[in-house]
């Protein structure tokens, strides 16, 4: 129920979520729903956000399992290069040499290859055909360049942010939860009319 009071206060119509979240969307769903249903059937007042699901798979951290920040085994944004290739170097892999795009028999190199492919904007396939014979240890330094390349603008406007230092951003969080305040008061506003709660 957070989750759809943090979608709807601010009449959210297109969320980004996995595909483990879709439940949780449906719920928000069905609760703009029911509300239109009984206090604005004529004129619905909460659109019923649609789920924006990123193309690509789950993302398996170094160990093989989901990556998750509380399992240890996520890549952050803030880690060096030097960091990122060592990261990528402890990836599982199999004992496979040769290179072959399966993600149903070998998750963890379509893993490497599905994340190698976004970063160097090809597909897994043609990576794998690519690494080929070359073998994992050759498919982790390909992935580890790419992902190094590609995260270095991101990682750079981070440091950039963070140089700013602690007051800065502590104003634009402010700022941003003024912002959400204003729009939740009015929706809040807006949701007692409806229901004829005003006392």
């Amino acid at each position: 129920m957070h989750q759809a009071a943090d979608i709807l206060f601010c009449h959210g119509n297109l969320v980004p979520v996995g595909e483990d979240q879709l439940p949780h969307l449906e719920t928000t769903r069905m609760v703009a729903r029911r509300f239109n249903q009984r206090y604005s059937a004529a004129r619905p007042y909460f659109p019923e956000p649609d789920a924006l699901i990123a193309r690509s798979l789950t993302i398996l951290g170094n160990d093989g399992a989901k990556m998750s920040k509380s399992r240890g085994n996520a890549l952050e944004l803030r880690a060096s290069e030097d960091e990122t290739v060592a990261y990528f170097k402890r990836a599982r892999t199999d004992a496979d040499r040769v290179i072959t795009y399966e993600p149903g028999r070998r998750p963890e190199i379509a893993n490497l290859l599905q994340v190698g492919a976004h970063f160097t904007g090809t597909t897994p396939e043609a990576l794998a055909d690519e690494v080929g014979s070359a073998g994992a240890g050759r498919l982790k330094e390909i992935v580890s360049e790419a992902v190094v390349e590609g995260l270095r603008p991101l990682r750079a406007r981070r440091r950039e942010l963070a140089s700013a230092g602690p007051r800065h951003l502590a104003e634009v969080l402010a700022r941003g939860n003024a912002r959400a305040n204003a729009i939740a008061d009015r929706t809040l506003d807006e949701v007692r009319d409806l229901m004829g709660m005003r006392y």
